[in-house]
């Protein structure tokens, strides 16, 4: 989880984690293609640039590891 763990806001990267960990690298490309969950921004506590941040990093390490 290289992308992740440069993330530096402490609930950015717990939020990627949780991504990476819940979702394949399809749900992350079609999330990120897409709007902020706004039901997830809410629950974590984080923005939408936040949001857009984590599913990146999220997408970037599953692309990383499938390599």
């Amino acid at each position: 989880m290289q992308m992740i763990d440069q993330l530096k806001d402490g609930k950015t990267k717990a939020f990627a984690k949780h991504c990476f960990e819940s979702s394949t690298p399809e749900e992350l490309d079609a999330a990120a293609e897409g709007a902020p969950d706004h039901a997830q921004i809410e629950h974590w506590g984080i923005t939408e640039g936040q949001w857009e941040e984590a599913v990146a990093a999220a997408l970037a390490d599953h692309q990383a590891q499938a390599k």
